[in-house]
């Protein structure tokens, strides 16, 4: 049985995850890996939840449903963290959020091992803030827990 990773991204309509959720697919491509991506959307209106679910292997994937148990888990609003079955036993968190303080008032205790990354703060700068994302789940991925 292959080796096959589970990564989530959750956002907004309007937040761009499908965009950086491509250029992490496409990244991962290159790089010679199996990738099975695609979205999840609630009914059609603006500001409502999307998701996208990516399968990452060595090897061909079989697997088309959708991802319920993430090793990692990306969150473009720190506001998501509610209410979210699938934060539960994920071993990463990506959160978009100015401190790791904030992801705790939201989400309270976790053994995740969780990431913040103020998106907001890096477009400002005016920085490649889709490039940072899709790194730090790169590096999510293939470091060790």
């Amino acid at each position: 049985m292959p080796e096959v990773h589970e990564i989530i991204f959750y956002g907004r309509s309007g937040d761009g995850i499908h965009m950086i959720a491509d250029q992490l697919v496409q990244t991962l491509i290159k790089r010679g890996f199996y990738v099975i991506s695609y979205p999840e959307y609630d009914p059609e209106r603006r500001e409502t939840l999307a998701k996208v679910h990516i399968r990452v292997s060595k090897e061909p994937i079989n697997a088309r449903e959708p991802v319920s148990k993430p090793e990692i888990a990306v969150f473009f609003d720190v506001r998501l963290l509610q209410n979210n079955r699938e934060t539960i036993g994920v071993g990463k968190l990506i959160v978009n959020a100015p401190s790791k303080e904030l992801v705790s008032k939201y989400l309270g205790n976790t053994d995740a091992h969780v990431i913040s990354i103020d998106i907001h703060g890096l477009r400002r700068a005016g920085s490649n803030y889709p490039q940072y994302v899709v790194d730090s789940v790169l590096k999510a991925l293939f470091s060790e827990p």
